[in-house]
């Protein structure tokens, strides 16, 4: 089983990120999947982007980096109730990657 962490880190790339997912559960569907959303594309955890991935697949974690949200001024209280706030999403990708999960960004 090959479990997968997905690195959005522009707001132009949550589309394909979210597709990258869905194909990946399709065909993985016992995998493990975290997206982890840092940078400029922390604002989109704010909007409805993300709300057909976590209503559709709501065993994805998707992970918010508190660096980016501090950045962006997004508070906890902003955010769906199902994202998981991390301290800083690249030591996450990394914990992950060391756990042995394969690495992509779209």
């Amino acid at each position: 089983m090959t479990n997968l962490v997905v690195h959005v880190d522009e707001p132009a790339k949550v589309a394909m990120a979210i597709s990258n997912v869905q194909n990946f559960v399709a065909v993985r569907p016992t995998s493990t999947v975290v997206v982890v959303v840092n940078g400029p594309a922390i604002t989109t955890l704010i909007t409805s982007a993300w709300d057909a991935l976590r209503q559709a697949l709501p065993q994805v974690e998707i992970d918010a980096c508190h660096n980016a949200m501090a950045s962006h001024q997004i508070s906890k209280a902003q955010l769906p109730s199902t994202v998981t706030i991390v301290p800083a999403g690249v030591v996450r990708i990394a914990d992950l990657q060391a756990e042995g999960y394969a690495y992509l960004r779209p």
